[in-house]
């Protein structure tokens, strides 16, 4: 017996099969905070926002750099993120997965299931790059950058809203005329110079939308107007 383990002498019928514990989701998140929603449809509601880290676009606009700042990335469980909504209570019964880029996240679909059983009504804003909307999403919010989306993302999507340059491209002015022409729900919002709209870029949203005989709306960042995040 000597050098020799108990186990060993024991029929195979009799072996323990030890199931191994999956390893949690990490989520790579910048921030989680309760605000007003300042932006499209759903402007003034209260909404809890999770800020994802990470975009695989490089827009010069982005008027949120912190998802490219390694200091302000985060790893977070499925649970942590649970319990850091739950703590702001009932100002986070709307939660909105936006980023960074949501759709570029790995286990999102998970998330947006454990959200659903917690309790939360889940919305997205995304740019449509990266991959399928997951089941569970509620409303998604697509602003879509150049080259677009695939147009699968588009049907998906409940509204769409552009960010306009100053001197959109004629690809994207026809972007936006054909999208306001097949979607019911489009809005054109002026890129931002810091908290402020930029001058020229609001009155080219403005003129589109004046132009559109009503098929655009003009969607602006009212929460910067008031100082919320």
């Amino acid at each position: 017996m000597r050098g020799s383990s108990a186990f060993s002498l024991l029929p195979d019928r009799f072996a323990v099969s030890v199931t191994p514990t999956p390893t949690p989701i990490l989520h790579a998140v910048c921030d989680i905070f309760v605000s007003l929603q300042g932006e499209g449809t759903w402007t003034g509601r209260p909404t809890a926002f999770v800020r994802f880290w990470g975009c695989p676009l490089h827009c010069p606009w982005c008027d949120e750099p912190r998802h490219r700042d390694p200091g302000s990335r985060r790893l977070l469980t499925t649970g942590a993120i649970i319990a850091a909504l739950r703590a702001f209570g009932e100002g986070s019964a709307r939660v909105l997965l936006t980023g960074g880029e949501p759709l570029a996240r790995e286990g999102l679909g998970s998330l947006v299931s454990e959200l659903n059983c917690a309790g939360f009504d889940v919305a997205m804003e995304t740019s449509g790059v990266g991959g399928a909307v997951p089941p569970g999403v509620a409303w998604v919010t697509l602003s879509p950058k150049w080259p677009p989306p695939p147009e699968a993302v588009h049907r998906r999507a409940d509204e769409i809203k552009f960010v306009v340059p100053a001197d959109p491209s004629e690809a994207v002015l026809g972007e936006i005329a054909r999208w306001s022409r097949e979607h019911p729900n489009v809005w054109v919002q002026p890129q931002a110079r810091g908290d402020e709209p930029d001058p020229a870029s609001t009155r080219r949203a403005v003129a589109l939308v004046m132009e559109s005989r009503g098929r655009l709306r003009l969607s602006l960042q009212t929460h910067k107007w008031i100082g919320l995040p």
